[in-house]
């Protein structure tokens, strides 16, 4: 009888264990809910992005001279690709004005 209560045990924290797993790593590619608008700096013309997936680096076409972070999760700009030059902090409902060099590229999370 102790041995099933205790593998019973086991196996209810790694079930645990495992489902925690699975919903942390779900979180981190979900969307940030909401809108990223920007000025282009190349053509001053309002756009925005249509899908922001927290975690990855994505593109601004023609650059950011202002942008608005309209989703709930907060954002980081970028000046190259790989989202590792340095980054300029946009939190979640927040907007702000850059100057040249412009950020192309923003993650989002």
């Amino acid at each position: 009888m102790h041995v099933l209560r205790r593998s019973a045990r086991i196996a209810a924290v790694t079930g645990a264990a495992a489902l925690m797993a699975v919903t942390g790593m779900g979180t981190s590619a979900q969307a940030a809910e909401g809108t990223f608008f920007y000025t282009r700096a190349d053509t001053g013309s309002e756009t925005f992005l249509g899908s922001t997936p927290n975690g990855q680096c994505l593109s601004i076409p023609g650059g950011a001279r202002q942008a608005t972070n309209d989703t709930d999760s907060d954002a980081r700009l970028y000046t190259n690709s790989s989202c590792t030059s340095s980054s300029r902090f946009l939190g979640s409902r927040q907007s702000d004005d850059y100057a040249a060099p412009f950020p192309t590229y923003v993650k989002f999370g």
